[in-house]
């Protein structure tokens, strides 16, 4: 008898020991996977990048997502790497774009949102949002956290602010292990859509989507030396030269020409609805 009772202090400091050591989900805390909000996107986003908000509205998946990035903790956050947290800011925008229009339909474009004649409001300005314990608004994600804080550019390439004249909106999650890979292949499908961004030799001119005209001081820093394009403001010839590494060559050569104008298109603010 005395045997199985000096085994039990054992038994329990050993079990102590096993339920102390915190499995993958506790340790990760936050959802890395994004497995709700993949999900999300599978499910309501088409090959184009159009989202069917009928169905959309009823997906309790979008809400527990939009909870989870509410009562994450700021201090958990901010203990990430890197990539983690654009990974997450980026994902928080588009999820909580959603959001913004299905709290405003039925409307035709976000713009609509500003107008409306039941609770008006600029549905960028406005801090209606929680992320990691803070309320804040969209552009506060992509102005604060993604262009000044986190010094990534490539964010015009994948917040999606629900308008046809976005970039596409990507079917799958953002996730931090992937984030570089993802990130020059959202740029490589936006430099490539011409009905953003293209090169007409014929008519000696440079289609450039409106975002870059808005943000392309974001490319400076770091812009490559080629080609040249000598005498043009630094904004407009990095973004040409973002543009350039994803055409083919002869359009290339057109560019190293430097004889061409560039032209903004106007930009189609109608909503990404299927």
């Amino acid at each position: 008898m005395t045997r199985p009772m000096t085994l039990i202090p054992m038994l329990i400091a050993a079990f102590a020991c096993v339920c102390a050591i915190p499995n993958d989900a506790t340790a990760a805390g936050f959802d890395h996977t994004y497995a709700n909000w993949d999900a999300v996107l599978r499910k309501h986003v088409d090959a184009r990048g159009m989202v069917d908000y009928a169905t959309l509205a009823n997906d309790e998946r979008l809400a527990r997502f939009v909870a989870d990035i509410g009562a994450v903790a700021p201090e958990e956050v901010g203990g990430w790497s890197r990539d983690q947290q654009v990974a997450f800011y980026i994902n928080a925008y588009n999820a909580l774009t959603f959001r913004t229009v299905l709290d405003a339909l039925p409307i035709a474009s976000i713009m609509d949102i500003k107008q409306r004649s039941k609770d008006p409001h600029d549905p960028w300005e406005t801090a209606r949002w929680r992320v990691a314990g803070r309320d804040v608004s969209l552009n506060w994600i992509e102005h604060t956290r993604l262009r000044a804080g986190l010094n990534e550019p490539r964010v015009h390439f994948v917040l999606v602010c629900a308008a046809k004249g976005c970039p596409t909106l990507p079917g799958r999650a953002v996730l931090p292990i992937r984030l570089d890979e993802q990130l020059e292949s959202f740029a490589r499908a936006f430099f490539t859509d011409p009905s953003k961004n293209r090169a007409d030799a014929a008519g000696s001119r440079i289609h450039l989507s409106r975002i870059l005209e808005w943000y392309g001081d974001d490319f400076v820093p770091g812009s490559p030396a080629e080609p040249a394009l000598e005498g043009r403001p630094a904004k407009e010839a990095a973004s040409v030269r973002l543009l350039a590494r994803y055409l083919p060559a002869a359009d290339v050569a057109f560019i190293a020409r430097n004889e061409f104008t560039v032209v903004f298109n106007e930009y189609d603010w109608a909503l990404n609805t299927q």
